[in-house]
C-alpha cells in the first residue's frame, strides 16, 4: 500500500514521534536511509506500508560519520518532516519488551556498554575509584584498562598474556615469544635468564664470567 499524500490539506499531517519496523537496510541510492514498515497505517487487510526514511546519526559528513544500522526487523521510532509522511526520519531504536537489554539496569548507573550481534562488547565502567574499560570477544579475547590496578591486560582466550603495570610489562606465552627485526636493542644494567641461552653468533665488548660458570656443561662453551 502506499503512503498517504502529504499534509497539504487533502490528508492529515502526522506531527510527533511514531513506532516502525525496519524491513531493509540496503539503500541502493545510498543516501543513508533504511525502509521501515508502518503497522498502524493503511487499512484492515493492508498493513504494509513502507518507506525509506533517513537514518539520523550524532555525526554524519562527507565520507565520515558514526554509522551504525539498525537490524531488519528491529523497533524503531520515526517523525515526519513538517508532518509530511513521505518524508519520515529515524530517530532512534526501541527495546520493546520483546527484545532483551544487554544489561541489566542498577541504581548506580555505572555501567555503559556496546554490544553486538555476535556478542563483542565495549564497556565503560565508571564506578568511583575503580573505572575501567573493556573491550571482549564471545571467544574469550580481552583487554582491560582498570584504574584500580592501574593496569592494562590484553589477554589471548588460549591464555597468553600481556600486562602492563605503572613499573612493569609482562608478557606470558603458553609456548614462545617471537622478536623480529633488522635490529633489537636491550638497554638495562642487568638482565637476568634463567635456563638455556642459545645464540648463532656472539659479539662481545666486555665478558665477566661467574664463578659458576662449567665450560662444556650442558654443551655450552
Amino acid at each position: 500500500m502506499s503512503l498517504p499524500a502529504p499534509a497539504d490539506g487533502s490528508a492529515p499531517g502526522y506531527f510527533g514521534v511514531y513506532p516502525a519496523f525496519v524491513t531493509d537496510i540496503v539503500d541502493e541510492r545510498r543516501l543513508g536511509r533504511v525502509e521501515v514498515r508502518f503497522p498502524w497505517l493503511g487499512r484492515d487487510g493492508d498493513r504494509d506500508v513502507r518507506a525509506w526514511a533517513t537514518l539520523c546519526s550524532p555525526y554524519a559528513d562527507d565520507e565520515q560519520g558514526l554509522l551504525v544500522l539498525p537490524e531488519v526487523g528491529s523497533q524503531v521510532v520515526v517523525a515526519f518532516e513538517a508532518g509530511n509522511p513521505r518524508r519520515p526520519y529515524v530517530l532512534g531504536a526501541a527495546w520493546n519488551g520483546r527484545t532483551a537489554l544487554p544489561h541489566g539496569p542498577e541504581d548506580a548507573n555505572n555501567l555503559r556498554a556496546l554490544r553486538s550481534r555476535a556478542g563483542s562488547r565495549l564497556e565503560f565502567d565508571d564506578s568511583r575509584g575503580a573505572a575501567k574499560v573493556r573491550i571482549t570477544m564471545a571467544s574469550g579475547h580481552e583487554v582491560t584498562l582498570d584504574d584500580a590496578t592501574q593496569q592494562v591486560t590484553i589477554r589471548h582466550s588460549g591464555g597468553c598474556v600481556v600486562r602492563l603495570t605503572p613499573t612493569a610489562v609482562e608478557v606470558q606465552a603458553n609456548v614462545s615469544v617471537d622478536v623480529k627485526a633488522p635490529v633489537v636493542a636491550v638497554n638495562a644494567p642487568l638482565a637476568t635468564f634463567s635456563g638455556l641461552v642459545k645464540c648463532g653468533t656472539l659479539v662481545t665488548e666486555q665478558v665477566v664470567i661467574s664463578p659458576a660458570y662449567t665450560p662444556g656443561a650442558g654443551n655450552i662453551w
